[in-house]
């Protein structure tokens, strides 16, 4: 009799063990990885040099979101260079969700401007990986000259969609997207220079990408974002 109560009480303890560990915290679901690619633009001329820029911007901007993680800028440009991308080429959805799946990435925010008319306009589509299907959609217009406030709107809308997207465990009800890095004052001109630097970067040009960077920096001091990437262009 007491060999089989102990007998028991051993298989009761290794049962125990072997139980997964209760749920909590710790054990949420893993934050969805979210790619934001360049941005298409076929008017030709300097506002091209913008395609960087605004996608390095948003992405800056949508770091804060406690519901996705983001790909950084960086490793996008290593997937663009081995696949060999025309960057002046548009990035269809087929081509959105190949890099999508090399970055490990569960959605991929493509998208694109135009200016007509003196507007410009600046339009998402949010797709998941998994389905290839669009999931979302955005779109926000104004002067060229007020291009920071389009990209302001336009972070705070892709804020919004994930927001509303992810179970709210996930992604906390927030007022918006993190403290923006961009300049409290609109300059088509500085967001032109701040892409051209980043252009420059990526072809391993740095005297010119600190060029254009320190030019931007004189230009609107409170440029966070670009203030950051001088720094660490000239550590």
């Amino acid at each position: 009799m007491r060999r089989s109560i102990a007998a028991v009480v051993s298989l009761l303890a290794l049962t125990a063990l072997a139980a997964p560990p209760p749920a909590g915290p710790a054990a949420a679901a893993k934050k969805p990885t979210v790619a934001i690619l360049y941005f298409d633009y076929d008017q030709g001329g300097e506002l091209e040099a913008l395609k960087k820029g605004l996608a390095q911007m948003l992405i800056t901007d949508l770091v804060g979101h406690p519901g996705i993680a983001l790909v950084e800028r960086a490793r996008m440009q290593e997937i663009f260079e081995e696949l060999k991308l025309n960057e002046t080429k548009k990035v269809d959805p087929e081509t959105a969700v190949k890099i999508g799946k090399l970055l490990g990435a569960q959605f991929v925010v493509i998208g694109g401007y135009f200016v007509v008319q003196g507007q410009m306009a600046i339009s998402t589509r949010t797709i998941d990986v998994a389905t290839t299907l669009t999931v979302g959609g955005l779109r926000v217009r104004g002067p060229p000259d007020t291009f920071f406030d389009l990209e302001a709107e336009l972070s705070q809308k892709i804020y919004q969609e994930f927001t509303t997207r992810l179970p709210a465990a996930a992604a906390p009800a927030k007022e918006g997207a993190a403290p923006a890095r961009r300049p409290a004052k609109s300059n088509l001109k500085v967001a032109l220079g701040y892409s051209r630097a980043l252009g420059a970067l990526d072809k391993k040009d740095k005297a010119t990408a600190r060029k254009e960077l320190e030019a931007v920096v004189k230009e609107q001091p409170d440029f966070v974002l670009a203030s950051l990437d001088l720094a660490d262009l000239v550590k």
